[in-house]
């Protein structure tokens, strides 16, 4: 009997994994796959993953990130640059290493190339079947096998269509061989995918290359979609781009959804835990996976089985959030070209949403400032964005 089953080991289960058994407690991790493995991803972490770890990730941070240069349909490059540091770049081969050999570390018991084939919760404790035939069991478990995951869609029941698709490709560069400089800096395109972006994201020996768009806006056009922007972006275009892998983002899509049941709850994209305008999972899986972790061994140290202090946290720290995101999102994914027009004239507004991503500033603060601020504004086509506010996305 343990007192804990993770299910992944992505960031969300490492988390969950590592603090478990930092507090003391007997955890077992499962992870279908093998350690290290290639994850799909732009591997962007804002700096509100600072403070999370209790060990150093500074050893696969391949790129420091100050700002960014955004185009329209990869044309009207702009570059908004800050002082100071915004996020950091990873690839997630050795980024999701670490935090499994920091798992391992701590005292969890990692079990890799196991997939969860069976859930049951008991009552009194939680049985978890493999594909081995085996089963194990514990006091809880954490659901955080991914976006597809087991857990999510069969345990509770979530809407895998409630996402964006993607397609990501790794591209081999010299950069002394390119002419624009990538050191400090995005590559963020807008208008040439829709209810998303495009994207380029500088490592040491790759550009991280992709785009995402909401599923329900997208249809099947992904891939012309992503043909045309490694084809006519400026930093793209020396490039034959051939490999290319696609994948879904579980976006957040309502605030209402219970992620816990019985003694079962869910961390980071499994439960779609994930920011509905960037697309960013990293540092919301690693905040959910410790969440969620702690609120096992709180339920553990009284005693009781009642997870819903996990819920609790969701819909005060966390939950509103990716409203106000989901807002900023329906406003600027309707209407890109409008939004990049406001933003080349008032550059101030991005320069504000970095303090967002550094977690300064709430993203409900910088909807209603954003939005006060361009509503007074005399510029062409306003407003049709400003009644947009109103509109269902």
């Amino acid at each position: 009997m343990y007192s804990a089953i993770v299910i992944g080991l992505g960031p969300a289960g490492s988390t969950a994994a590592h603090t478990l058994a930092n507090a003391g407690l007997k955890v077992i991790a499962f992870e279908k796959e093998t350690f290290p493995r290639y994850k799909s991803c732009g591997g962007c972490i804002s700096t509100k993953v600072e403070g999370l770890f209790d060990f150093d990730i500074s050893g696969v941070v391949e790129k420091t990130i100050k700002g960014g240069q955004f185009t329209y349909k990869s044309a009207r490059p702009m570059d908004i640059i800050s002082e100071r540091t915004v996020g950091y770049n990873v690839m997630r081969d050795r980024f999701d290493h670490l935090l499994v050999e920091e798992a391992a570390r701590a005292g969890a018991e990692i079990v890799e190339g196991c997939k969860v084939k069976a859930v049951a919760d008991r009552g009194t404790h939680v049985e978890v079947t493999v594909d081995s035939g085996e089963t194990y069991s514990a006091s809880f478990v954490i659901g955080a096998d991914g976006a597809s995951g087991f857990t999510g869609r069969e345990v509770f029941g979530l809407n895998p269509k409630e996402s964006a698709v993607s397609i990501t490709a790794e591209v081999e560069y010299d950069a002394s061989a390119i002419v624009e400089n990538v050191e400090e800096k995005l590559f963020i395109d807008f208008g040439t995918v829709p209810w998303g972006y495009g994207w380029v994201f500088p490592k040491d020996r790759y550009l991280s290359v992709g785009m995402a768009g909401e599923i329900r806006h997208m249809g099947s056009t992904i891939k012309r979609h992503f043909e045309e922007f490694v084809t006519s972006h400026p930093l793209l275009k020396s490039f034959e781009i051939t490999e290319r892998v696609g994948w879904t983002v579980p976006i957040f899509y309502d605030e209402k959804k219970e992620l816990f049941k019985g003694r079962v709850l869910l961390a980071g994209d499994t439960g779609h835990l994930v920011d509905p305008f960037l697309g960013e999972g990293i540092y919301y899986a690693v905040l959910t996976g410790r969440a969620a972790a702690r609120s096992v061994a709180e339920c553990i140290g009284a005693g009781h089985s009642d997870l819903s202090g996990y819920q609790r946290w969701l819909n005060t720290e966390l939950l509103p959030e990716f409203v106000s995101a989901e807002k900023i999102a329906n406003l600027i994914y309707r209407y890109p070209r409008l939004w990049f027009s406001i933003l080349e004239k008032d550059t101030d507004i991005m320069m504000r949403y970095y303090d967002v991503i550094r977690g300064e500033e709430s993203a409900e603060v910088f909807y209603n400032w954003v939005f006060s601020k361009v509503k007074s504004k005399p510029w062409k086509m306003l407003k049709r964005w400003v009644d947009s506010r109103l509109m269902p996305a």
